[in-house]
């Protein structure tokens, strides 16, 4: 009868000793040589030469290995900005300013729907008043009173009847006044005074050197100063008068005579006319 076959027969092999154990005295078999492992080869580093130096740096530098100087002109990484914290103040002041604009839009929804689908805004419109000063023009006095004359035909009247051919007269060495007169209040800015345009009768008069001007409204305040000695006109005074209704002009000195192509000097002043400049009333 034939021997079963054991099953775990099929999952071994059988081996053979090829040699025998080394007999004695012989030189050991040298030991196996490791796997020679090939290993793959390497690329090269692109190389960068370095602007400052001349010395070769892996193209990945930033700085040369030999001098540190920058290999790129690109410019560098820049950190981002840091993260602004809102502090508690500045929290505060946004819920506030959120407060706000709820109550305007709430206020507003309020508005149109009392007024009717129409919203009630009020609108303020800043006005400036700007006082125009009153424009200036020729004021004429009703009539005028000198302390002296040299008679009628050159009395006081000649100073303000726009005539510049006649002429008040009066002898230089009397107490030398003339007033006019203004039938309302008056702002008198300045007066002109013409002397007499014809050279050589100028020369041969004394003429009006030194004066003082009054007014009744500001009667502490005197306008004083002196004329040139130039034939015509007109010479301008500045005056600063409210509401005067009378103005007083005083001679202090005099320009003296002089002969003319051996004419004599006259020992009269004389003076053509005198014009005034503002505006009537206060307004």
């Amino acid at each position: 009868m034939a021997k079963d076959k054991d099953p775990f027969d099929d999952l071994f092999e059988p081996f053979e000793l090829d040699e025998g154990p080394p007999e004695p005295g012989s030189a050991p078999p040298p030991p196996p040589s490791p796997t020679q492992q090939s290993e793959p080869p390497t690329e090269p580093v692109p190389q960068v030469d370095c602007p400052s130096c001349g010395a070769a740096n892996p193209a990945y530098n930033r700085h040369c290995e030999q001098c540190g100087a920058r290999l790129t002109k690109e410019p560098l990484p820049v950190a981002p900005a840091p993260m602004v914290r809102a502090t508690p103040g500045a929290r505060a002041l946004s819920v506030l300013a959120a407060a706000v604009l709820v109550v305007a839009l709430v206020a507003l929804v309020v508005n149109v729907f009392r007024g009717g689908g129409e919203a009630a805004v009020t609108t303020t419109v800043a006005t400036s008043t700007t006082t125009t000063p009153p424009a200036v023009a020729q004021i004429t006095p009703t009539d005028v009173s000198a302390s002296s004359q040299l008679n009628e035909t050159y009395g006081d009247a000649n100073l303000i009847d726009g005539d510049l051919n006649t002429e008040w007269q009066v002898s230089h060495s009397n107490d030398l006044s003339v007033t006019f007169h203004f039938s309302q209040p008056v702002q008198i800015q300045y007066i002109e005074i013409y002397n007499i345009e014809d050279q050589n009768r100028f020369l041969a008069n004394y003429r009006i050197k030194g004066y003082k001007i009054t007014t009744d409204d500001l009667p502490g305040v005197p306008f004083q100063s002196t004329l040139k000695d130039t034939a015509g006109g007109p010479q301008r005074i500045d005056i600063v008068s409210l509401e005067t209704t009378s103005l007083t002009l005083e001679v202090l000195s005099t320009y003296a005579s002089q002969a003319v192509s051996g004419d004599p000097a006259f020992d009269e002043l004389a003076v053509a006319e005198i014009k005034f400049w503002g505006s009537t009333g206060t307004s």
